[in-house]
């Protein structure tokens, strides 16, 4: 009986629940482990195979929306990055056009000039 102290509330409610025992939120452990221990057929050797089952697949789970949420932090990432990239482009060719038209009127301004200079 001492392993259904090993895992979270959580498990023990799942645990609970695979056994048909209706268990609730508000339940404190040791009314679980109660519950659990004075169930109908119990047997000590099944319930904690199930218990250790139960707790495995917990931890699997944790794993994985771990992973998923490394994943997606990831992608928020990669996704800026992009953004910043696309933004740096745009204003590296809105650069080279302001610099086109300062230069072409930079040379209209001379050939006036000199238009001008060559009329007097």
């Amino acid at each position: 009986m001492a392993f259904l102290c090993k895992g979270k509330k959580q498990d023990m409610l799942q645990l609970a629940e695979e056994l048909g025992i209706n268990a609730t939120l508000n339940m404190t452990v040791s009314s679980l482990k109660i519950a659990i221990t004075n169930s109908e057929g119990y047997e000590e050797e099944f319930v904690k195979n199930l218990y250790e089952t139960v707790i495995a697949n917990g931890k699997r789970l944790e794993e994985l929306e771990r992973a998923e949420k490394i994943r997606l932090e990831e992608l928020v990432k990669e996704q800026a990055l992009k953004e910043k990239e696309l933004k740096l482009k745009f204003d590296l060719e809105r650069f080279k056009i302001e610099s086109r038209f300062r230069v072409n009127d930079e040379s209209n301004d001379s050939t006036n000039t000199c238009s001008v200079t060559s009329l007097i």
